[in-house]
């Protein structure tokens, strides 16, 4: 308030006073316009006539100077009229006229306060709209005056450390999976007493996560780079995402050909974190993996205990784990495998965390294409060196015999009988059929191999198969005293080539029989693994094979040392052979051994032919 008459100034600032406001007093022109400019208030009441600088004058400063132009202003005067030209273009709210009274001018300036105040909500409100930061004011008591974002719980610890004269810099808050750079600070009135207080917080997730998806990729690399050909190299890779991304729960399940489902083949729990129940397998569509894998498309799920959540029951009732995702991994246009995850924050879908583990997904499946890659160029390498060792052996010996007893024969006196002929003759056929049958062997498992020998698939009864098969050994067996134990299901149909399949029954049960030892027990079993793939095993109590070979035993002509050493009679193809055949009819073969224990030998075969 600028005024010179000192009864009219108790009067007018008491008034001010019992509208709730409160009032700094000048008693000129040039005081009240150097007191505007050093409080800013929310209203100037000025009178007209004051000496230094009337009021008109008082105006005029305040509308030429851009910082003080806002200010609202009445004019109390006796000495114009308040229909006075020269009272138009000042720019006040109201001329009020003397003398006044106490009524009316609480009423004036009450409705003119009123209206300023509303006026400032929607300035203040307006403001706040256009601010990317969330802003919340309290008053003294903290209530919350005003506030323009939904905060974060920590808003009102934030406002209490601030009305209590604290004044904070960009500290760190997280809330609900949110990052915030924070500042808040008391607001101080003209007198130096606390009249409320701001807080504002910056929304960093985005940095944040930037940060963790650059620091995620970042170990990734490091893991392939420095851990290539570790073991453990793929637990590795999970660890580092689990870690950086701060997620407990990460699992990389791969297709298995044989069954065309997802098998678990990693996974990472955090420290203190229980084991989620994991299933053996995943069928297509089926689980969170699952409809990856069917849907061939990342899948972000906020809260895998809603109704709709493709995450398995069983599975997200024995978890606290709010969200979860899935990603395919690729190698080239095929998917190999789905790499998902559990986090307790809900999960919404994020662009750039997709594109991240689209990302680290690629690297895992090239990694491992690379890995195979490296493993069968190692493995055709040696293979290739040691198959023409082993066929020079293979056809050399043979020939050795043919040819040597050619020129027994041919050197042989007119004179020698046909009797010791004969037996030189009898050699010479059973080397030239040993070599013929050779190579007939080496010419199908060729044709297999190639490709060129044609397999026909129909539904087959793979128990009559085995069942005829371990009929035809059983005389052999017996010889021997050779117990053939088998359990069989009375039927079960897999699609199937029935004539080279026997052949895989015929070589495994020939081995497991002719490696064994007399009065020893040969078991054969036939099951059904989920409807999935069927299993067939074959186990001996034999001579058994030493671990250093057991990876080479499905090579052409390859046959252990203690089966070579001991006379046992064989070529190296009967596996080999096996091999082959089953995996032309998408089935793995897998051999277990212990020297002087026995051999299993397994065989999956799928249900389903696509």
């Amino acid at each position: 308030m600028a005024e010179d008459n000192l009864d009219h100034q108790r009067v007018i600032a008491q008034v001010i006073r019992r509208l709730g406001h409160e009032v700094v007093v000048a008693g000129d022109g040039r005081a009240g316009l150097a007191a505007v400019a050093e409080h800013r208030p929310a209203l100037l009441v000025a009178d007209v006539d004051m000496p230094e600088m009337d009021g008109l004058e008082l105006c005029r400063s305040l509308r030429a100077d851009p910082a003080l132009a806002g200010t609202p202003v009445v004019l109390i005067t006796a000495y114009l009229l308040p229909g006075d030209q020269r009272l138009q273009g000042v720019g006040a709210l109201d001329v009020i006229g003397k003398p006044f009274g106490v009524p009316e001018l609480s009423q004036r300036l009450g409705l003119i306060l009123d209206n300023l105040d509303k006026a400032d909500d929607v300035t203040v409100k307006a403001l706040l709209g256009t601010l990317d930061a969330g802003v919340v004011i309290c008053d003294v008591t903290g209530r919350v005056t005003y506030g323009n974002a939904e905060l974060p719980a920590a808003y009102e610890q934030i406002l209490a450390r601030a009305l209590a004269g604290e004044r904070l810099r960009g500290i760190e808050v997280i809330d609900r999976d949110r990052w915030y750079a924070v500042n808040a600070a008391p607001i101080i009135a003209a007198d130096g007493a606390t009249t409320g207080a701001v807080a504002a917080f910056h929304d960093r997730t985005y940095e944040h996560r930037s940060r963790e998806y650059q620091q995620c990729e970042t170990e990734v690399l490091r893991v392939l780079a420095d851990h290539t050909h570790a073991i453990d190299a793929t637990d590795r890779i999970l660890h580092a995402i689990g870690s950086t991304l701060g997620w407990p729960y990460v699992r990389l399940w791969l297709v298995d050909e044989v069954t065309d489902v997802l098998r678990p083949a990693g996974n990472y729990t955090a420290p203190g974190e229980r084991s989620l129940p994991t299933p053996a397998s995943m069928s297509r569509g089926s689980g969170l993996a699952g409809s990856c894998w069917a849907k061939v498309e990342s899948l972000w799920v906020p809260d895998i205990h809603a109704r709709d959540s493709p995450v398995l029951p069983y599975v997200s009732s024995e978890t606290a784990f709010q969200a979860g995702g899935a990603v395919p991994v690729r190698s080239g246009d095929r998917v190999i495998g789905v790499l998902s995850f559990f986090t307790y924050a809900r999960q919404e879908p994020d662009p750039a965390l997709t594109v991240l583990l689209t990302g680290v997904a690629g690297l895992i499946g090239a990694f491992l294409e690379q890995r195979r890659a490296e493993v069968l160029a190692l493995h055709l390498a040696a293979a290739t060196d040691e198959y023409i060792a082993l066929v020079g052996h293979e056809l050399r010996t043979p020939l050795t015999s043919i040819g040597a007893y050619v020129d027994l024969i041919a050197e042989s006196p007119d004179e020698t009988p046909m009797g010791e002929v004969r037996e030189m003759l009898d050699v010479v056929q059973r080397n030239n059929v040993r070599l013929r049958d050779l190579v007939e062997k080496l010419l199908d498992l060729a044709a297999l191999e190639s490709g060129h020998a044609q397999l026909t698939i129909v539904p087959v009864d793979l128990s009559a198969v085995i069942t005829e098969a371990v009929e035809a050994i059983a005389p052999s067996a017996a010889e021997r005293r050779i117990t053939i134990e088998a359990a069989l299901p009375g039927e079960l149909i897999v699609p199937g080539d029935r004539e080279r399949l026997r052949q895989v029954a015929d070589a495994l049960l020939g081995n497991a029989v002719k490696f064994s030892g007399s009065d020893s027990t040969v078991t054969v079993a036939l099951t059904d693994e989920h409807g999935d793939a069927v299993v067939l095993t074959v186990a001996d109590q034999g001579v058994g094979v030493a671990p250093s070979e057991q990876a080479r035993l499905f090579r052409r002509l390859y046959r252990g040392g203690n089966a070579r050493h001991t006379g046992i009679p064989g070529a190296g193809l009967g596996l080999a052979l096996c091999r082959v055949v089953v995996e032309r009819h998408h089935g793995s073969i897998t051999l277990a051994s212990q020297e002087a224990a026995g051999t299993k030998v397994t065989v999956r075969l799928p249900c389903h032919r696509d």
